[in-house]
């Protein structure tokens, strides 16, 4: 077996190839998959490190109201609404087909440096440093050819499929909102797909800020002032095509949009 610096390395290696080529892997090679979460954390610092990206955001998915995993965006993917994604703009090579979700996301007011262990306050600590709420779209691009084949500690270290983050206005009296039941208005090329109210899979979109503050901390790391974190999809996955516009409209936290 090889050394743990060494698989870590080489995997991190494997994925910005694909990453800067465009190639599709079908997985890892069996001695480089990451054996646990902690390996595949290690293995996306390594590509951020490689690549020299500072740290803009965050994606935060989570498993269940307790378990969840995340994931650094670069200052370069967060994109402010309207934009289009253009070669330039894109991590990736070799694309024609994109995910997108849409998200409420958040941005830090201040930096998270310490957690209550009461659950009642650690929310309340982590809503009050938060900044403003956000329409966004994530896109979504996998390095793999089928992402769901691979193992869930290789999706993680390829960064849980973010691309990119299209970040909306701020809105800084979000907490006067209902944010759980914001509406939602989905449309591709002109045409609405999909209307309706909430749709987080946790009926919580601050779950996930407040877990991924207190899973930074834990990992030696903190939610700093400035960072914008992405909180999970209201309506799934689409696939779109190059060309189209997307656009998410949340009611009173506005719209963002992305031509592709």
């Amino acid at each position: 077996m090889l050394p743990e610096g060494e698989r870590i390395a080489r995997a991190a290696a494997e994925l910005l190839e694909a990453r800067r080529s465009g190639t599709r892997l079908r997985s890892l090679p069996a001695a480089l998959v990451p054996g646990s979460e902690a390996e595949a954390y290690a293995i996306q610092q390594a590509q951020f490190s490689a690549m020299q990206l500072s740290i803009g955001g965050w994606k935060s998915t989570m498993f269940d109201a307790l378990t969840g995993a995340y994931a650094p965006i670069a200052t370069s993917a967060l994109l402010t609404s309207p934009t289009k994604l253009s070669a330039a703009s894109a991590p990736s090579a070799g694309s024609s087909e994109f995910g997108i979700e849409p998200e409420i996301a958040f941005r830090m007011a201040r930096t998270v440096t310490a957690l209550p262990t009461d659950p009642g306050e650690r929310r309340a600590a982590v809503i009050d440093a938060i900044a403003s709420a956000h329409a966004a779209i994530e896109i979504v691009v996998s390095r793999f050819v089928d992402p769901d084949a691979v193992s869930a500690n290789e999706r993680l270290a390829d960064f849980l499929l973010n691309e990119a983050l299209v970040v909306g206005p701020p809105c800084t009296d979000w907490r006067e909102l209902d944010i759980s039941r914001l509406p939602l208005q989905v449309s591709v090329a002109g045409a609405q797909l999909y209307s309706g109210r909430g749709g987080h899979p946790l009926n919580d979109p601050l779950l996930p800020v407040i877990w991924l503050a207190g899973a930074l901390l834990e990992h030696g790391s903190a939610l700093k002032a400035g960072e914008v974190v992405t909180t999970g999809s209201c309506n799934g996955l689409r696939k779109i095509a190059a060309g189209q516009v997307v656009s998410a409209d949340f009611g009173p936290l506005e719209r963002a949009q992305v031509q592709f």
